[in-house]
């Protein structure tokens, strides 16, 4: 899919394809994503927030009523968390309320949705993903952040 979206940027079903690219992404490490094939509709009533806790660029592709992709520059002064800190209980990123987290806003309809949050840059850091089932009346925070992986410093 992503091969005919860049050979053919005028084609009639490149939206279509570019959506089944996403939700096939996604599906590589959520498999419940890859069920059904996105439609080409947009937007909704929920706001999601996605802030960035990463000193890397992220790519954050989401699927369900809807399906798309967005970029959320990289954070100034945060780091890649080393994997210990991660598994304790109390683990909270995005959470230092003194930090101003760069962060994208989205529009989203009720529903299950899946996100895949991608490092880019050369980061060595694996994609992460999160379900997340959106009802109206509430408002939702998505935080990206990055480990280090085994073997690195940072």
């Amino acid at each position: 899919m992503n091969e005919f979206t860049e050979k053919n940027p005028h084609a009639r079903n490149r939206a279509r394809a570019e959506k089944i690219a996403i939700a096939a992404e996604i599906a590589e490490t959520v498999p419940a994503a890859g069920k059904r094939l996105p439609t080409l509709d947009t937007g909704g009533s929920i706001s999601v927030t996605i802030k960035n806790d990463s000193p890397d660029d992220i790519t954050v592709l989401y699927t369900g009523p809807v399906t798309g992709s967005l970029t959320v520059k990289a954070c100034s002064g945060c780091s890649a968390y080393p994997l210990s800190s991660t598994l304790l209980s109390g683990f909270r990123p995005c959470g230092d309320s003194g930090k101003d987290y760069p962060q994208r806003t989205i529009s989203l309809p009720a529903g299950t949705t899946y996100f895949l949050h991608k490092p880019r840059g050369g980061s060595s850091s694996a994609p992460a993903s999160d379900t997340a089932k959106l009802r109206s009346g509430y408002v939702y925070t998505e935080c990206a952040y990055t480990r280090q992986s085994f073997g690195t410093t940072g």
